[in-house]
């Protein structure tokens, strides 16, 4: 399980480095999230995310076969559990409950002509193909960090 959860960190975080600072025409649409958004939040953004990330994967790492101190734990359900409530609120539920027209337009404005492989629902076309890979090592992710809390590995 430990070789795995870093394996899925690494990946998220190189996703993470990427995703808002580098044009993957069709998966991300970064001159609209440039114009939308600007440079300076893109960047605070990545180096926010990449930096907790960057920090689970090395506590990871550092107490690998050891259990974590109290400080560690909290982190890691600070940082898992508010990553999966980011998920489903950003993601999920818009794309099972709807958007207001105000949601609507903000993430026309950020994921117009992505890609994406999910049907529209309500009007929204749900997570792009880019959120269901980070989603797909994500939830892995937490699920991991939970685990390893609970001192399972």
């Amino acid at each position: 399980m430990q070789q795995v959860f870093v394996l899925f960190q690494s990946i998220l975080l190189v996703i993470f480095l990427i995703q808002d600072t580098v044009n993957l025409a069709p998966f991300n649409n970064l001159a609209k999230q440039v114009k939308f958004l600007g440079w300076t939040k893109l960047i605070l953004g990545t180096a926010l995310m990449s930096g907790l990330l960057g920090l689970s994967l090395y506590l990871t790492i550092h107490y690998s076969g050891v259990p974590l101190p109290t400080s560690a734990k909290v982190f890691f359900i600070i940082w898992y559990g508010m990553t999966m409530m980011g998920m489903f609120a950003s993601w999920y539920k818009p794309y099972f409950f709807g958007l207001t027209p105000k949601e609507m337009e903000m993430y026309n404005q950020l994921f117009a002509g992505t890609h994406t492989i999910l049907p529209v629902r309500n009007g929204f076309p749900g997570p792009n193909t880019l959120h269901l890979v980070l989603h797909f090592f994500g939830f892995p992710c937490a699920v991991l960090g939970f685990l390893k809390v609970a001192g399972v590995f």
